[in-house]
């Protein structure tokens, strides 16, 4: 099974105080069309990550991050679009925890501690 299956699967629990993220260069693959209609069903809201041209996911999302069209859909290693794609990811992230950088630290530190146990000792 694809992991695109469990996420649709997933989907159907989508509320309205939720946000779905969505990366799509191109904004035309089904799945992420499929999620973003059910979304819009279930009333959430819609953030989309893609290039610059129009698309159906363009259309149907409340908040679209554009990404540069330095790259062909068919393109090889699809290298700019992926470090765009993680660079927007970063920014997302970062935004979301840093007003709660004081509460996140005591369990970063745990975590911290949890993944020392697991790493080779000299």
């Amino acid at each position: 099974m694809k992991s695109s299956h469990i996420a649709l699967e997933g989907i159907t629990n989508i509320i309205k105080n939720d946000v779905l993220v969505i990366f799509s260069y191109s904004g035309m693959t089904q799945e992420p069309l499929l999620m973003a209609k059910q979304a819009r069903k279930n009333h959430a809201k819609i953030v989309l990550i893609t290039r610059e041209k129009t698309s159906p996911l363009r259309q149907i999302s409340d908040i679209v991050i554009s990404l540069p069209t330095n790259e062909k859909l068919l393109r090889f290693g699809a290298v700019n679009s992926l470090f765009s794609e993680m660079f927007a990811s970063s920014l997302l992230y970062l935004s979301l925890i840093s007003p709660k950088l004081n509460e996140l630290k005591e369990k970063m530190e745990i975590t911290q501690e949890l993944t020392d146990y697991v790493k080779i000792k000299d």
